[in-house]
């Protein structure tokens, strides 16, 4: 989990986007992506499509987890 939390990071202050930023784009909650980053929770299989969906979008690679 470790990598997972760490990519969503990652990527996100790539993107230039807060967690909350994140959080609106993916339609999760901002606790939730604080979890994430934090290593407390794993994204669900829709939030990881749609994770992948949005950092493409931005020309970000984040490979599959």
């Amino acid at each position: 989990m470790d990598h997972l939390s760490e990519k969503v990071k990652t990527l996100r202050r790539k993107s230039g986007w807060t967690q909350e930023d994140l959080a609106r784009e993916i339609g999760v909650s901002l606790s939730t992506v604080q979890r994430w980053e934090r290593q407390g929770g794993e994204p669900t299989r829709l939030a990881r499509r749609e994770l992948q969906r949005l950092f493409e979008q931005c020309g970000i690679n984040g490979g599959s987890s």
